[in-house]
């Protein structure tokens, strides 16, 4: 008698907690009622006496400027909203309309309601809010001031936008080249500046998840940086477009380790992928004059913080022949791509500079994935993806004051090559900077394998140490002939060379 008392005392306790956190349906059968959850309102008094009144997200300062009424005519209003929420207005309005059409986020762009039976809120304001959140580092607490929508209701759209981001965009605008067709339209900018047979450079970066799990922690501290940090190595083109990405691991990990998990370089090794792709490099033969070899396969630059292959090529750390210094710092010129290219990410999407604030290791990854398609988007939106040719194409806000990039360092290079006195070692790329490495001999001699001069040179099969005595040669032949050019996005950016005496 006492335990029904006892349960009826509490059925009757729970039931007051349920009525005031719950929204019931009468209609239902207590068996069949859904767990209906209040929607959160944003209140606010219109003046000191008034009382407190829901805001609307169409009454929300947003809503006004850039929904509603916005100033699609006025310039300034345009360069504005651009670098508040790093993408043009128009692309905006675009990307809206996709998602719509596409349904990528059916909470909020299809016909149905939420648990109250209210229509959900203005999927143009969540967007808005994602894209800030990314650029300028914002909290959700700092949407809802800004778009009278709840912070809870903007932290659930994230992690949905992060994963449409992470897959159905990532998939649209990070394309592999597999094929020698493919890898063609990356490769005009390396030979142009005397190096056939490489389509990009690939480093590794650090990104901050300040949140870490505690157990995840002690794997997740590496870099430069105190905090835990997730690693990703990516490969990009000369004119910035981010060809291939890892996911993210834990920020101890090294370059070597890295390479082991970037499908990528691991393919390019076994001769999966770009095996069909062939070039020319120039050599002096035993009688000498100088022929061209053909060689059948791809390389990447990289830094000296790789394994010794023949597909990744750094420069040189301990030589004193001119010919190999000249080759390595031109070679480090070219390999600023991918340290640009991080410098533009972190400076367009704030919040890999500043660091992550979710809980999950996945939603890291997924902003970085989220952050690459984008990033290859907006050079498609401006017109810098296009062959650096040397005809006029439009010029990126992002390669000055807003990515902190220096137009100086091109010029600087060149003159470098000219006179290289010294090796330099560049590393922006927040993995640390290596020091020399001197190469082990053993397993690496000097060899050609024994390849006839008229047969085709499988590049994966050959030692780094020859192959990349093969590049330095052809570098130096082509440098001798004034046929070595900087590849220029504007015009043509010859160093007037002049052969060695």
């Amino acid at each position: 008698m006492m335990m029904d008392v006892a349960n009826d005392d509490f059925d009757e306790t729970a039931e007051e907690l349920f009525c005031e956190e719950e929204l019931i349906d009468d209609h239902q059968s207590e068996d069949e009622r859904p767990k209906k959850r209040q929607k959160r309102i944003i209140l606010a008094r219109r003046d000191a006496d008034g009382q407190l009144e829901a805001i609307p997200p169409t009454d929300s300062m947003w809503w006004h400027i850039y929904i509603d009424c916005p100033q699609a005519n006025d310039t300034r209003w345009l360069n504005k909203f651009r670098r508040r929420f790093r993408l043009p207005y128009q692309s905006f309005i675009t990307f809206v309309e996709e998602a719509k059409a596409n349904n990528w986020f059916p909470r909020w762009t299809g016909k149905g309601t939420d648990a109250t039976g209210k229509k959900g809120s203005p999927v143009e304001l969540l967007i808005l809010g994602a894209f800030r959140y990314l650029g300028r580092g914002f909290t959700f607490d700092d949407l809802e001031e800004c778009t009278a929508i709840s912070e809870e209701v903007h932290r659930c759209f994230f992690h949905k936008f992060i994963e449409v981001g992470s897959t159905i965009l990532y998939d649209k605008y990070v394309k592999t080249p597999t094929t020698a067709q493919e890898v063609r339209e990356h490769m005009l900018e390396f030979e142009l500046a005397g190096m056939p047979g490489t389509f990009g450079s690939t480093d590794a970066t650090h990104i901050v998840h300040e949140k870490c799990n505690w157990k995840s922690r002690r794997a997740h501290l590496g870099g430069k940086s105190k905090h835990p940090t997730r690693t990703y190595n990516m490969t990009v083109n000369h004119r910035r477009r981010i060809l291939s990405t890892t996911r993210g691991h834990p920020g101890s990990w090294n370059d070597k380790t890295l390479a082991l998990f970037n499908t990528l370089m691991i393919d390019i090794k076994s001769g999966d992928i770009l095996e069909d792709n062939t070039f020319e490099l120039l050599e002096t033969n035993s009688d000498g004059e100088i022929v061209a070899v053909k060689y059948q396969g791809v390389w990447l630059v990289v830094d000296n913080g790789y394994h010794n292959w023949s597909t990744t090529v750094p420069p040189f750390t301990d030589t004193v022949l001119r010919t190999e210094i000249r080759w390595s710092e031109w070679l480090e010129s070219m390999r600023k791509d991918v340290e640009c290219t991080f410098g533009i990410l972190k400076g367009r999407w704030r919040i890999l500079k500043t660091g992550v604030r979710l809980h999950s290791i996945k939603a890291v990854d997924q902003i970085w994935m989220t952050c690459c398609a984008l990033h290859n988007m907006l050079l498609e939106v401006d017109g810098l993806d296009e062959p650096w040719d040397g005809v006029s194409v439009p010029r990126s806000v992002w390669e000055g004051e807003y990515s902190q990039l220096d137009d100086e360092d091109c010029p600087m290079a060149l003159r470098r090559i000219l006179s290289p006195d010294e090796i330099r070692n560049y590393d922006n790329s927040d993995t640390g900077v290596r020091g020399p490495l001197v190469e082990s001999d053993s397993g690496d001699e000097l060899v050609d394998n024994d390849e006839d001069a008229g047969e085709v040179r499988r590049v994966r099969n050959l030692s780094l140490k020859y192959f990349r005595s093969k590049l330095v040669e052809h570098f130096n032949i082509k440098f001798q002939r004034h046929q070595v050019a900087w590849p220029a996005r504007r015009g043509s950016t010859r160093p007037g060379l002049v052969a060695d005496s």
